[in-house]
């Protein structure tokens, strides 16, 4: 006897629809666990793209870095002192710092009520000085114009790019505001880019609702002098962000005169973590539906095997007259084995498809909430992809010859004269 040979299969064919009933029931169990499997891991990759989306863009490797009160005296200072950060540990850091790739400090200015005005238009908005090298760190989409540069910073140019939503309320629908001049906090500044968000992850707020300035022109035109309170590093490559965060803190630490083991003079964000935590929430996710959806293919499994084993038991005397005719046991087996194959297959390929089918709408909803399509710029992969569909498969395959098993065995046990006399 072939493995599905064309006889093979009419007579595989003629059992499972011997009762249709009980095949249709018993082949629903195997049907329902493998479409759970996928919708299930598709919800999970939906969850996990919806995530990723949040944060698209940010470097992965960054930590940003702020000032606070001592916590200990240090040197002759007291404890609770404030201090900043200011323009020579710029230099510093570039200068000893082993482990930091990027280094990008940054001012805010408070919005205050019709700070930046166009005309007649005007709004209330912050405004941050940065180094060209922020883009880096947190990136955005530039929609026109350019970004700023490092001659922006090195002739402290009175030049700004602004948010997408910034440019909406202050110029007209079809009007361009490259090159036009806004004032900010009674400071004129020409337009040189618009921007939109990559993401909705931002370390300041929003960023089509912000401003951004050279960094050296917002210390000259806002009496910052030469000192600030935040500033943005990443890793070199192969390096965790934990030695950025030590390095750092040792370097500035000794600048400043504050204790080594002070804790609380300077703050930190480590992002690399906050994407650890992201890691082994995906982890434990996709776990977890992989256990839910094979715990319900499981089930229908043993089902199938169940009837199979019915089966085996309604058939002894035609096994028993094949047996006495010279049928080997490999015989017995295949034909035992493959109509559970043939009845799991079927059953699980529907349960594919509709799972796919269900996953593709589940695809096609707007992970940002935003509004149709995708307007954050994030370009997910597939919930449902080939690597998956062909695990899913394997699944199928091996979960047919699992389900006929046990019957194929039980088959195997019986004895041609014993199922003869069977009534």
């Amino acid at each position: 006897m072939k493995f599905f040979d064309i006889d093979s299969l009419h007579e595989i064919w003629a059992t499972i629809t011997r009762n249709r009933f009980r095949s249709v029931a018993t082949g629903f169990g195997v049907f329902w666990g493998l479409f759970m499997l996928i919708v299930l891991l598709a919800i999970g990759n939906k969850i996990t793209q919806s995530i990723l989306a949040q944060v698209d863009g940010f470097a992965t490797n960054a930590v940003f870095f702020f000032t606070d009160r001592t916590s200990e005296p240090y040197e002759g200072y007291r404890k609770g002192r404030w201090w900043a950060f200011n323009n020579s540990d710029i230099d510093l850091l570039q200068r000893r710092a082993q482990t930091i790739d990027i280094i990008s400090p940054a001012l805010m200015g408070n919005s205050s009520d019709k700070n930046v005005v166009n005309g007649m238009k005007s709004g209330s908005w912050r405004f941050i000085g940065i180094f060209p090298n922020f883009y880096e760190i947190n990136t955005v989409n530039q929609d026109s114009g350019r970004l700023l540069n490092d001659v922006d910073i090195s002739e402290r140019r009175k030049v700004c790019v602004i948010g997408n939503v910034v440019a909406e309320t202050l110029f007209s629908p079809g009007e361009n505001p490259i090159g036009r001049f806004i004032r900010i906090n009674g400071i004129y500044f020409q337009v040189v880019g618009v921007i939109s968000p990559h993401s909705n992850a931002s370390i300041f707020g929003p960023v089509d609702e912000m401003i951004h300035l050279p960094f050296s022109t917002h210390q000259m035109l806002f009496e910052r002098g030469e000192n600030f309170y935040f500033m943005g590093c990443t890793a070199k490559p192969g390096i965790s962000a934990d030695e950025v965060e030590e390095e750092f803190k040792t370097i500035i630490k000794a600048a400043h005169k504050i204790a080594p083991s002070d804790t609380k003079a300077i703050g930190s964000v480590n992002i690399e973590h906050q994407f650890k935590i992201f890691n082994m929430l995906f982890t434990g996710l996709s776990v977890l539906m992989w256990l839910v959806g094979l715990g319900a293919l499981l089930s229908g499994i043993i089902g199938i095997s169940n009837i199979m084993l019915v089966t085996v038991r309604e058939r002894m005397r035609e096994i028993g007259v094949r047996r006495a005719l010279g049928a080997k046991p490999w015989n017995i087996i295949i034909q035992i084995m493959s109509e559970s194959f043939v009845l799991t297959g079927i059953a699980g390929l529907a349960g594919l498809m509709c799972g796919i089918g269900v996953s593709v709408v589940i695809q096609n909803i707007n992970i940002s909430g935003d509004g149709p399509g995708n307007p954050i710029g994030f370009h997910p992969e597939p919930v449902v992809s080939f690597n998956l569909a062909m695990v899913a498969l394997l699944v199928l395959v091996m979960s047919g010859i699992v389900a006929g098993l046990l019957p194929a065995w039980r088959a195997l046990k019986i004895k041609a004269i014993d199922a003869i006399r069977d009534e």
